[in-house]
């Protein structure tokens, strides 16, 4: 189990790093067993990391004698890499719009009076998750930081706020984050914004009661008399959203342990609602799938008697090559369902950012795109599925071939579009291919997060191989099935039948390969590779490379 925490405490943001585990503790222990433990092993001289789910179902406690360097942490492993997919929502807009309708019934009939509604989302992951964690954490100047990787699972938590901070003297501070609004590139609309939230009554409404409830909690392990409302209403600025923030404080009791101080605040109050126990109950019937670490807390105890711990808000958990990310919002009587789905959109905007792009490669001839529809549809579907901005993309098109006069020739239109909704189109002139192409075939199974195989993108290192200009790379899977080229699909005539592998064996849907199915002039069928090179070498079969620029190119396999 390695760790790497970015935590403010003292007001100092500080890194450290951890490997090798004297002990990792999980679920075969009850959760209060290992904290109980993690405590003496502090007061003993050393370092806790903690991570416990919002259910309380799943925990990682890692012991440590001491931090470590960075260079110590990598332990000779070179930084990586990574791809990642844009966040996919998994319910639609209409089931998120009447989740938070019924809440708002809830409050209106007064059986609760905010509730901290969230849904899931979730993407593609490959690559080195710690260099992730250092981007997004470089970009996003969340206080409470922390990356954990235990096993096949790796969480990637950027959250700016504090879920409770006590030091050595027992003083207890917690920092209840309720409250958003969005930034904006232009500097007039992004103060008109932050003074919206700064003025806001229903923000300020909704972070007073967070802040009652969390007085409330903390009185249960405090010394009489000493829990304080120290700061209200501070707006702290992030790179997409603003956030209203508050701070309470207290003197912790003697006699208090870490597991009594868990079952009075856990989990915090900011992430539920109140009041707490009925809005839990309430969130449990309305969310269908469980937070996970998202909404739990992630720790550190310090061998001076301190610790931190924060609410993985703007948290990823990866596990294989997937991830799964939270967002999420308090839910009052004069919520707007519309508003509200907007905001958890800004809460999840930076995932996006500096990432792929899509693509689509065109043929133009005589200043007509063929098959124009077919990429406008692809790059829709592409669009709609990683949830990018989509423009008009024919008129962009259009207005490109009129700008540039591309009226006489052939050319390969190339389109690019960001997450944000920008098209970059470029043309180069396009000849005629006079020669068979070789393919050889790739020394392994095609490897790669899914969605960067079903849907053109700039990722591209699953189709990593070198070649020259009269070459092209031919790909199977793990099935030992025939898939495609790095450039193209592939097309088998044999006596008066073409075929091409099915979208099942894991290709790309090229734009020509879907003209020619939807006119009948080929079918789908799994090619198993054996028996393509046996046809190939006695002679049955002729090979052929199609996309949408080259159209029909003639293949032979290496020798």
């Amino acid at each position: 189990m390695r760790a790497h925490t970015k935590f403010k405490k003292n007001g100092t943001v500080e890194n450290l790093y951890f490997i090798n585990p004297v002990t990792v503790m999980t679920n075969s222990l009850p959760f209060e067993t290992a904290l109980n433990k993690a405590e003496q092993y502090q007061k003993d001289g050393y370092y806790a990391v903690i991570a416990v789910t919002y259910e309380k179902d799943e925990y990682f406690i890692g012991i440590y004698d001491k931090t470590v360097s960075y260079a110590e942490f990598l332990n000779g492993r070179k930084p990586e890499s990574y791809q990642m997919s844009a966040p996919r929502l998994s319910e639609t807009r209409e089931e998120i719009e009447n989740n938070i309708e019924e809440v708002r019934n809830y409050t209106l009939d007064g059986h609760t009076y905010q509730v901290n509604y969230t849904t899931r989302l979730y993407g593609d992951f490959t690559g080195d998750s710690h260099q992730l964690f250092l981007k997004l954490s470089s970009q996003n100047n969340g206080d409470y930081a922390m990356y954990l990787d235990y096993k096949d699972k790796k969480i990637v938590s950027l959250s700016p706020e504090l879920f409770f901070e006590m030091d050595a003297g027992r003083k207890i501070s917690t920092k209840p984050m309720k409250g958003t609004a969005p930034r904006f590139e232009d500097p007039a609309e992004d103060k008109k914004s932050y003074e919206f939230l700064r003025h806001s009554k229903k923000d300020q409404a909704e972070n007073v009661m967070i802040v009652d409830l969390l007085r409330n909690d903390i009185s249960k392990i405090a010394k009489p008399d000493s829990v304080r409302a120290a700061k209200l209403f501070t707006i702290e600025r992030y790179q997409t959203v603003y956030q209203m923030i508050s701070t309470v404080e207290a003197d912790v009791r003697d006699d208090i342990t870490l597991n009594d101080a868990f079952d009075a605040l856990f989990p915090c109050g900011s992430i539920t609602g109140a009041p707490k126990q009925m809005t839990m109950r309430l969130i449990e019937s309305l969310e269908k799938t469980p937070r996970g670490f998202y909404c739990g807390t992630l720790g550190l105890l310090y061998p001076d008697y301190s610790c931190v711990f924060n609410v993985p808000i703007r948290t990823l958990t990866i596990t294989g090559e997937r991830y799964i990310y939270g967002a999420g919002g308090g839910i009052t009587y004069d919520s707007k369902a519309s508003s509200e789905f907007e905001e958890i959109l800004h809460k999840t905007s930076f995932l996006k950012q500096g990432q792929y792009e899509l693509i689509e490669t065109m043929r133009l001839e005589n200043g007509t795109v063929k098959r124009l529809d077919y990429h406008a549809a692809r790059l829709k579907s592409s669009a709609g599925h990683f949830n990018f901005e989509q423009p008009d993309f024919k008129a962009a098109i259009a207005a490109y071939i009129e700008e540039n006069k591309l009226n006489q020739g052939t050319f390969k239109l190339r389109a690019v579009l960001s997450a944000a909704g920008q098209l970059k189109i470029s043309h180069d002139p396009l000849a005629p291919d006079s020669e068979p192409l070789t393919a050889v075939f790739s020394a392994a199974p095609i490897q790669g997060a899914p969605d960067f195989i079903a849907h053109k993108t700039t990722v591209r290192h699953q189709y990593s191989g070198k070649t020259n200009d009269s070459e092209v790379i031919l790909y199977y899977n793990d099935n030992l099935d025939i898939t495609e080229f790095n450039i193209g699909s592939i097309v088998v005539k044999e006596a008066r039948e073409y075929y091409t592998p099915p979208v099942s064996a894991g290709i790309l849907p090229g734009v020509m390969r879907q003209s020619l199915i939807d006119e009948g002039v080929i079918t789908e069928q799994n090619i198993p590779m054996n028996t393509l090179c046996h046809k190939y070498d006695s002679g049955q079969i002729d090979l052929f490379m199609i996309n949408s620029a080259r159209e029909w190119v003639a293949i032979k396999l290496a020798e």
